[in-house]
């Protein structure tokens, strides 16, 4: 018996030992962690994370914030969507999270599992990925303070929403809002206010190559809704984001300007080379190509027509009206020769022909100056009387054209020598004289015209940027 007792009354001092130390803080002799003691003693009376952290229920909770944006990882035009990493930095005053450093061991900070105490409810309105409602993408940690403060960081991937404007496109200049906001409380019950300080404009973008951030603005807006009878805070930061256009100047700007110049080498190049028309084909596919190329790198959006746009709109119209000019003048310039020239343009015909004729007398006068002194191309007086005597003599000629073709036709003989002689000089011939005449026509309409346009894009270049 007394070998029992000694045995039961050891295992019951054991027992109280124990006891006596778990109640003191410590575990068999050894003293327990302040900071485990003090986690232990927080998480024990801080009851449900549903209930906003304030003893006083009228009393709303200030949540202090700021956001930096960090890297802009995609930018997709197409769909308007921009996803930006960056750092969010909150602070709010938790009442239930207070305790007296003295009593833990001079613990003042502790860090705690934002799932483990009450967290403001913020979100992007402009968020498009749903799979989380909240900012926080992971598990994070919050920091808690003595006095209740708590801070908290986190490293945020967004996608948002940004209506994008490409009417200057490539030199544009993006504005891109991310509005946060509580979704669950008004200002009465979470007042939500932006921290404003050097850190909270710090700029820490880093450039991707293609967009920039030129600078960004802070707004803290009240805005009221049918539903509540108080309005919530919003705290909008716009983003201006400015694009590198260097890439598109070098890959689209200068090479559609090299070939707007193909559009006046169709006109200059002669009729007789074969090329024109097919000149004038490969500049209308080569414009809608490039017009292609800058299409599906925009948005499908009506509300704004990009300068470019209608810069090549306009190129690909002046293209297509090259091609039907470049076949009206070969159809003049194989003209039938025994065909007549309308009597409406024989004037222009006349004035091609006496260009010609000076020409021909001042080479020749060049030539023969020691031979013939009293050329009329070195005597202005007795040249003019001769000119005009050949355009008479060439009217006339249109005019008894035109009889002869209401006169009976000639023996065939005749006809054959005519025509002969017609295929000898065809470089004469009044039809071709003509169709010379229209190309120089239609070049000066389409040098208007495209002088028209670059003008008219880059007023409107101008007038835009100084808009924005």
């Amino acid at each position: 018996m007394e070998v029992f007792e000694v045995l039961f009354l050891t295992f019951a001092f054991l027992v109280a030992t124990a006891l006596c130390d778990a109640n003191n803080g410590s575990v068999l002799g050894r003293p327990q962690a302040p900071n485990k003691r003090l986690f232990d003693d927080l998480m024990s009376k801080y009851g449900s994370t549903r209930i906003r952290p304030v003893r006083n229920n009228n009393e709303a909770v200030e949540v202090m914030m700021f956001y930096k944006p960090g890297i802009l990882s995609e930018f997709n035009e197409q769909i308007q969507q921009l996803s930006v990493t960056g750092s969010l930095h909150m602070t709010w005053i938790d009442e239930f999270l207070v305790w007296d450093p003295e009593e833990y061991g001079g613990v003042e900070r502790i860090s705690l599992r934002a799932s483990d105490i009450w967290f403001p409810d913020i979100t992007a309105y402009e968020r498009l990925d749903v799979k989380e409602a909240y900012v926080n993408i992971f598990e994070p940690y919050a920091i808690v303070n003595s006095d209740g403060s708590v801070e908290y960081y986190q490293l945020t991937d967004l996608t948002v929403y940004c209506r994008l404007d490409m009417t200057l496109f490539p030199f544009d200049t993006q504005k891109c809002t991310i509005s946060f906001t509580s979704y669950s409380y008004d200002s009465a019950q979470l007042a939500l206010a932006f921290i404003n300080s050097t850190d909270g404009y710090e700029n820490r973008f880093q450039p991707n190559g293609v967009w920039q951030l030129e600078r960004f603005e802070v707004h803290e807006i009240h805005k009221q809704y049918l539903c509540c009878p108080n309005p919530f805070v919003e705290i909008h930061y716009n983003f201006f984001l400015m694009r590198i256009g260097s890439f598109y100047v070098y890959s689209i700007w200068i090479p559609s300007g090299l070939l707007s110049t193909m559009i006046i080498a169709v006109f200059v190049m002669h009729p007789n080379s074969g090329e024109k028309v097919t000149l004038s084909v490969s500049n209308v596919l080569a414009f809608v190509l490039f017009q292609q190329i800058v299409v599906e790198s925009m948005p499908r959006s009506g509300d704004d027509s990009p300068v470019i746009v209608v810069f090549f709109s306009a190129m690909i119209a002046i293209s297509c009206l090259s091609v039907l000019a470049s076949a009206v003048v070969l159809r003049v310039y194989y003209h039938d020769p025994r065909k007549p020239v309308p009597r409406m343009l024989m004037c222009l015909v006349a004035r091609q022909k006496r260009n010609r004729w000076k020409r021909q007398y001042t080479m020749v006068a060049t030539n023969n100056n020691r031979t013939r002194p009293r050329n009329p191309a070195n005597h202005p007086s007795e040249a003019k009387p001769v000119f005009e005597e050949m355009v008479r003599s060439d009217i006339t000629e249109g005019t008894a054209g035109e009889k002869e073709a209401t006169a009976p036709s000639p023996p065939e003989d005749q006809r054959g020598r005519r025509n002969s002689n017609s295929a000898s000089n065809q470089e004469d011939t009044d039809w071709m004289l003509l169709a010379l005449v229209m190309d120089k026509f239609f070049l000066v309409i389409a040098v208007c015209a495209m002088l028209g346009t670059v003008l008219y894009c880059g007023i409107k270049y101008w007038v835009l940027f100084g808009v924005h």
